[in-house]
């Protein structure tokens, strides 16, 4: 059965799923320019709140590797906006659950459509343990905003990384 944050963040994670950027990397065929604006705005995240997560659930390292793989990668501003106001500890258990989230759950179909990209980043050395640290966060009422904000940032930072790509068309 869902979780309270999976029903209260339902319609956001919708949205982000449904927004260009969201489909293109569901679909496996994102441009080089998205994918690559795409994991640092996740290195960006993952900096900021992996020092406050379980060990099993930090992601920087590993976006770090798969960044090596572009010769060039510029910062995404609405990354940049959204750590700067992770001051709460329940704010970033609230980033930790939608990101998890995504890398586990997600991310499992996501390596298999992006075969042709680096998805260091989706590979786990335990995943049941990372399942057992996003179970324990699904029902805390007391994140839900941060989730929520997590949700909203990602929205935003897709924004940024699809207005360059639809200005070039």
């Amino acid at each position: 059965m869902p979780g309270y944050l999976w029903q209260h963040t339902r319609e956001l994670h919708q949205a982000c799923e449904d927004h260009p950027v969201g489909q293109s990397m569901a679909e496996g065929n994102p441009s080089p320019y998205t994918y690559s604006h795409w994991l640092s705005a996740l290195y960006t995240i993952h900096c900021r709140i992996d020092a406050h997560a379980p060990e099993c659930a930090g992601r920087a390292e590993q976006l770090l590797q798969d960044l090596s793989h572009y010769d060039r990668v510029e910062s995404v501003q609405a990354a940049e906006d959204f750590v700067s106001t992770l001051t709460d500890a329940n704010d970033i258990d609230g980033a930790v659950y939608v990101l998890l989230g995504a890398h586990l759950m997600g991310g499992e179909i996501l390596k298999r459509r992006l075969a042709d990209y680096p998805t260091e980043h989706l590979e786990w050395q335990d995943r049941k343990q990372c399942l057992e640290v996003l179970n324990s966060l699904r029902n805390r009422e007391e994140i839900l905003p941060g989730a929520l904000e997590c949700f909203q940032a990602i929205l935003d930072i897709m924004s940024e990384i699809h207005q360059p790509q639809a200005q070039a068309a």
